[in-house]
């Protein structure tokens, strides 16, 4: 992307659209964020995060990726793991 790793922050400037901005409006107005920024930020970052773990859990999946029963042992796993995610998510609104 062309940032250097040394750059510890950057200011942007964006348009959200209608449902994000109610969406981190309300984690504000209940309290989980202190203002808009931080609920940005801490948003964004929930989201690398789980990005970054998904990518490893990839990863560690792919070694078996030739043996039909581990794929689809490892497909179920994915499945399941999305069904709990957006249980989560259903749960905290």
């Amino acid at each position: 992307m062309g940032l250097s790793d040394s750059v510890s922050s950057k200011q942007v400037g964006v348009r959200l659209p209608g449902h994000l901005y109610r969406w981190l409006k309300d984690k504000v107005d209940n309290g989980e964020y202190s203002n808009m920024a931080q609920s940005v930020i801490g948003e964004l970052t929930k989201v690398k995060t789980l990005e970054e773990v998904r990518c490893r859990e990839t990863t560690s999946y792919a070694t078996y990726e030739d043996e039909p029963l581990s794929r689809m042992v490892n497909e179920r796993i994915e499945g399941v793991r999305r069904e709990l995610l957006d249980e989560v998510k259903r749960r905290r609104t």
